[in-house]
């Protein structure tokens, strides 16, 4: 087992740094351009959203770490199962609900972008730190798997 975890903890590790990127959303480093979708003109000098732009992040890191979580633990079934069977559980419930999650935020984030509200702002934050929640668990479950390779 673990000559196993030793050859394929590279994956799991990669996975959990994926994940703390994503959740390295810098408050102010946005950047610029923002679209008005009143107008339909996209304002290449005008400040863009921090939460526009964190959530967009998030999404994106959902999307890997979610299928790579999902490639690993397939692939790994058996081993995962005995190290910790919480990861399979977990697991599943990313293959269940992870789409559901994502669309939720990419709705959110699209209401936000055509009325800039603080109700459709705080749709937003919720949908992303949902994600992030998600992201954080599957950080931890991988990261088990990884801690195992060393006992």
């Amino acid at each position: 087992m673990r000559n196993f975890l030793r050859q394929n903890g590279w994956l799991a590790a990669c996975v959990i740094a994926l994940a703390l990127v994503g959740f390295a959303g810098c408050e102010g480093c946005a950047g610029k351009g923002q679209y008005n979708p009143t107008t339909g003109v996209y304002d290449s000098n005008a400040p863009a959203s921090v939460v526009v732009v964190t959530a967009e992040k998030t999404r994106d890191t959902a999307l890997n770490v979610f299928a790579a979580l999902m490639t690993f633990e397939k692939q790994n079934d058996a081993v995962l199962r005995n190290l910790n069977p919480e990861i399979h559980k977990f697991t599943e419930t990313v293959r269940r609900d992870s789409q559901k999650w994502i669309d939720d935020l990419t709705a959110a984030r699209n209401a936000y972008q055509r009325e800039r509200s603080e109700a459709n702002a705080s749709k937003l934050r919720s949908a992303s730190a949902l994600l992030d929640s998600m992201l954080d668990s599957a950080a931890k479950h991988l990261a088990q798997a990884i801690k195992a390779k060393e006992q």
